[in-house]
């Protein structure tokens, strides 16, 4: 009977646990948490790849497309700012394997958006500590 209800309920009969269950509900109700990270890291590379060409109006494209509308990365920003120990050294781990690179530029952009991810990366390590 288990097994059964863990197959329906989970799609994988080798995870036995609660948390496989929790993570496919919250998926199903809001499945957009990879897409807009995703979706943010294309933007960074967008910036990046625009500034190495000193394209000034693809930056700036790349920068306005960024989620910054996205009202719980937006709350998590001062938290992740203040925090620190293992608990960001957590997110900035995540975040260095996503992108080895430092920030590059004079004006600030990139770091923002640098800063926009790990924060974004934050609220996932809040839900789901990595």
């Amino acid at each position: 009977f288990w097994l059964k209800l863990l197959a329906q309920t989970c799609h994988c009969v080798h995870c036995v646990s609660f948390a496989c269950i929790i993570l496919r509900s919250i998926m199903a109700t809001d499945p957009k948490a990879v897409q807009s990270l995703v979706s943010d890291l294309k933007m960074l590379a967008a910036y990046e790849t625009a500034s190495n060409w000193k394209e000034p109006r693809a930056m700036d494209a790349a920068f306005s497309a960024v989620s910054w509308d996205d009202a719980a990365v937006r709350t998590a920003l001062p938290e992740y700012v203040a925090s620190s120990g293992a608990e960001r050294a957590k997110v900035d781990s995540a975040f260095n394997a996503m992108v080895p690179r430092p920030a590059e530029d004079p004006d600030g952009k990139q770091a923002a958006i640098h800063t926009w991810i790990k924060a974004r990366l934050f609220t996932y390590n809040k839900a789901f500590p990595f």
